[in-house]
């Protein structure tokens, strides 16, 4: 474990190393420092920073930050991560780039680019495009948001699906319902707008 790997490893069951820079693949392949290049197994797991091509069928876990593209099951990013992330459900403390979740795509830090999920789930602010199937969900978002149900905190865009909800908008709102609670038109149907 105490080793780097320069080159390729062939971890079998369980490879675990230091560093690892060039090609990983095996079943369950651990970095306990940082990865990059182009890492495949069911399970990738990097307690540093990743860079390069992540494939894991079930997890990609990287404990720090993640620059690249991460295909899997699951996709855990517990820092900043960026580029382009396809899983069922895709985690990270922030996000910068495409993030496409089968279920949800959840950030907990400011983030930007295109997200496409049932669920968009920031628990900061996001800017870009979100296309939520079901919910699109910020605290503060600036951009345009599609999909069934989108809620925010603060808005400056567009809120386009059946229920739109905001406390401000800087912006318009298209829907069956739209909120604006600081607004002095507060609930309109079709459409609403506050500048």
């Amino acid at each position: 474990m105490d080793s780097d790997i320069y080159g390729i490893r062939v971890g079998g069951l369980c490879g675990v190393n230091n560093d690892v820079y060039g090609i990983d693949a095996g079943v369950a392949e651990i970095s306990a420092g940082d990865f990059a290049g182009i890492q495949v197994a069911a399970i990738d797991w990097t307690e540093g920073s990743a860079y390069g091509l992540q494939v894991g069928a079930l997890a990609n876990v990287v404990s720090e930050k993640a620059i690249g593209l991460q295909a899997g099951l699951v996709n855990v990013v517990h820092g900043d991560a960026g580029g382009i992330q396809l899983g069922a459900i895709n985690f990270d403390g922030s996000y910068a780039g495409l993030q496409v979740g089968g279920l949800v795509n959840w950030n907990n830090g400011p983030s930007w680019g295109l997200e496409i999920a049932p669920i968009n789930a920031n628990q900061d602010e996001f800017d870009g495009f979100a296309l939520g199937a079901l919910v699109n969900y910020s605290e503060k978002f600036r951009g345009c948001g599609l999909g069934l149900v989108n809620v925010a905190y603060d808005v400056t865009g567009l809120q386009l699906g059946l229920v739109n909800a905001c406390d401000r908008l800087h912006g318009v709102q298209f829907g069956l319902v739209n909120l604006i609670c600081e607004s002095k038109l507060p609930i309109m149907v079709l459409a609403n707008a506050w500048f």
